[in-house]
């Protein structure tokens, strides 16, 4: 049974944002990747507001704010501690406004920004498909939104090995991302989306686990978890199938959204 923890998420995220700023490689990586998305698009998107939803620490921010200069931009993310690193990055840019912003439960209002953006974010919301049909409602017309997320293909090492040994697999269930497309595609909307892999490499379980909690992410909506000698079993078995590295597979989607002018 799955057990939503907002607060929890928000709580683990704020807790982490110094180690998330140094160590996040992976979410740091994607954004990059998701900047070089948006360029094409770059002097297409119509006047008006730009908001970055999820923003952590600023991997995505960096990109942002040098793309659109001519934009109000506000940057956001559920976690206050998150927000107050991002204020520090980037104060004395003109045109940014921060803001403590639960972009799952806030109201967006329809039709009023020419750009929405969230690098590795919905796979925190409870509903994921219906939170980014919301957020592309609030596009304006010919307006635009991009994010990118894991989806539910991740991780299938640990998922294989789990099954191998009979063991649970304790990892939180991700965004099925056909599902995400086929509900923005019945709005007013052109979807397009690609899929990717990538990968991080850990000595062993333990240091994933690790990395995991330090950087906030070990948020569970599970509820289940490995007794040690279940763990030893699960690191030593993967070690072994995985010549001596423990490597965890992303399967990450790039969903881009243009509303109809």
């Amino acid at each position: 049974m799955n057990t939503y923890k907002r607060e929890s998420v928000k709580e683990n995220f704020s807790r982490a944002a110094d180690y998330y700023a140094r160590h996040a490689n992976l979410q740091r990586d994607t954004a990059g990747r998701m900047a070089r998305a948006l360029e094409p698009w770059q002097y297409s998107v119509p006047d008006g507001p730009v908001i970055e939803i999820g923003a952590g620490t600023g991997f995505f921010t960096s990109h942002l704010v040098k793309m659109f200069p001519g934009h109000d931009i506000k940057i956001t993310d559920a976690a206050p501690r998150m927000v107050e690193h991002c204020k520090k990055e980037f104060s004395g840019r003109e045109r940014l406004k921060f803001e403590v912003f639960d972009a799952e439960t806030a109201d967006w209002q329809e039709e009023s920004n020419a750009l929405v953006v969230g690098n590795f974010v919905a796979q925190w919301f409870k509903d994921p498909s219906a939170a980014l049909s919301k957020m592309a409602a609030s596009l304006k017309p010919g307006g635009f939104m991009l994010v990118s997320f894991p989806g539910s293909e991740s991780f299938p090492h640990w998922r294989k090995y789990c099954l191998e040994l009979g063991l649970p697999f304790t990892g939180n269930p991700l965004p099925d991302v056909e599902k995400v497309v086929v509900n923005l595609s019945m709005g007013p909307f052109k979807v397009d989306y690609y899929e990717d892999q990538s990968s991080e490499s850990y000595e062993d379980l333990y240091s994933f686990f690790r990395h995991m909690k330090h950087a906030g992410l070990a948020t569970s909506f599970t509820g289940k978890r490995l007794a040690p000698k279940q763990l030893r079993l699960l690191n030593d078995h993967w070690l072994k199938q995985n010549d001596g590295k423990i490597v965890v597979h992303y399967h990450t989607a790039f969903i881009a959204v243009k509303r109809d002018l």
